[in-house]
């Protein structure tokens, strides 16, 4: 049976209760300075999505049992083809040089409440971490884009630890950071590139809509890979989105976003341009409503090289401390919370890898994510309902050495997460 260490359980289920209390309107500092680790600045190298781990299915982790991950459970995943591995070949899929890896996980047929945190080194056992990479619900289908450090080595491989119920679990790498990968990080104001809510076309069951995304008036002529925010909602069916270059074929392995009828869930999505310029948008079942957002690019005219920190620093948390007597300081309705990237991100940092979570609102919401004291853009991050607890990855700008959160309805709880930075290629 596969090898686990098992940690003690955090006091909630739903995301590890530490980290500072914030004051309203300004998160306080990261941990002091020389607390952070991470990995050398390197250039992004797109791929098709690669499935590494699937508990579903004996063949299709590292040692070859199947079966749900535990409470408390972390789980050493190594970044092998799960093709390969059915064969007995277990090829690695980066590089063993790369420096982070970009991973879709998915999480399936929780027993309850929980989330997982994803890492480069397991934790000690007892040990529960101060972070959260996504959360889920009973039975509960739900997937996040989560940048992973990893530990240099001859097999590559990356540590899940599962907090709060037994519950399945499937990785697919999309890209991976290695240094002199010549595709940098380029900027991009948020901008909105597809509502099919306002065109009225909607994706209907096995339908693929495409999206124009390498656009000179955004700066994108030459991307090779884009940063999207994509938002399935007002469905008729149980089903998934896929994206994936315009004019290839859909990949075997891997969806973005799974979404309930009626639903609305984003995630963010990183995915290789085709040679038109576009991606496509496939839609597994019923008909679906969908947002495109585009936050970012990877190309020769990018700026920016990533950063990604070993284990991940909780940078805000609104909820109440009662073991400090911390008062709860909720996001109110139309406020915008200011984040300092503190000791986290170098000071003078591009941009941002964060993992946002909203929990315990009081009505459906959502948040917008984008550089402090600068104009809100129209676009979305982050959608939320009533007492729901949901995180999404996201990629922002930094101004001031800082990033804001809006929260567009409702009273709510935030976190952000920092799991890395991007800084200007010299």
């Amino acid at each position: 049976m596969r090898s686990r260490i098992f940690s003690g359980l955090a006091v909630l289920a739903a995301i590890a209760l530490t980290g500072p209390v914030l004051a309203v309107g300004q998160a306080q500092a990261a941990p002091a300075a020389g607390t952070v680790e991470a990995s050398a600045p390197a250039g992004f190298v797109g791929m098709a999505p690669t499935r590494v781990l699937d508990t579903r299915n004996s063949y299709w982790n590292a040692s070859g049992v199947d079966g749900p991950l535990s409470p408390g459970e972390n789980y050493r995943a190594q970044l092998l083809d799960v093709a390969g591995r059915a064969h007995g070949q277990g090829v690695p899929v980066v590089p063993s040089d790369a420096t982070a890896v970009v991973v879709n996980v998915t999480v399936a047929d929780a027993t309850d409440n929980g989330y997982l945190t994803l890492s480069a080194d397991p934790n000690a056992p007892g040990v529960t971490p101060a972070t959260s990479s996504i959360n889920f619900a009973p039975r509960q289908t739900v997937a996040n884009l989560v940048t992973v450090a990893i530990t240099p080595g001859t097999v590559p491989a990356i540590n899940v630890y599962n907090n709060g119920s037994y519950t399945h679990v499937v990785l697919d790498v999309v890209g991976y950071y290695r240094p002199g990968a010549t595709d940098k990080y380029g900027a991009v104001t948020p901008t909105r590139l597809l509502d099919s809510r306002a065109d009225g076309h909607r994706i209907e069951q096995g339908g693929v809509r495409s999206v124009q995304v390498a656009k000179p008036e955004l700066g994108t002529a030459d991307a090779r890979a884009v940063i999207l925010n994509v938002t399935a909602t007002d469905g008729t069916g149980d089903t998934f989105l896929t994206v994936y270059p315009s004019g290839g074929q859909r990949p075997e392995w891997g969806s973005n976003l799974n979404v309930k009828p009626g639903g609305t869930v984003p995630n963010q999505v990183v995915v290789p341009v085709g040679q038109d310029g576009k991606v496509d948008v496939f839609n597994h079942i019923g008909s679906q409503n969908v947002v495109v957002d585009i936050v970012g690019f990877y190309g020769p005219s990018g700026q920016g090289l990533f950063s990604a920190l070993k284990v991940p620093v909780r940078l805000a948390d609104t909820r109440p401390n009662l073991y400090e007597g911390r008062p709860s300081q909720q996001l109110a309705p139309f406020s915008t919370l200011q984040v300092p990237t503190g000791a986290g991100a170098p000071a003078g940092a591009l941009a941002a890898e964060v993992n946002v979570t909203a929990t315990g609102p009081s009505e459906s919401g959502h948040f917008t994510v984008f550089p402090s004291n600068t104009t809100r853009p129209d676009t979305s991050n982050l959608n939320f309902v009533p007492r729901q607890t949901v995180s999404n990855s996201v990629t922002t700008g930094l101004n001031g050495d800082s990033f804001s959160v809006y929260n567009h309805a409702g009273w709510t709880h935030a976190i952000a997460d920092l799991t890395g930075y991007f800084t200007v290629a010299k």
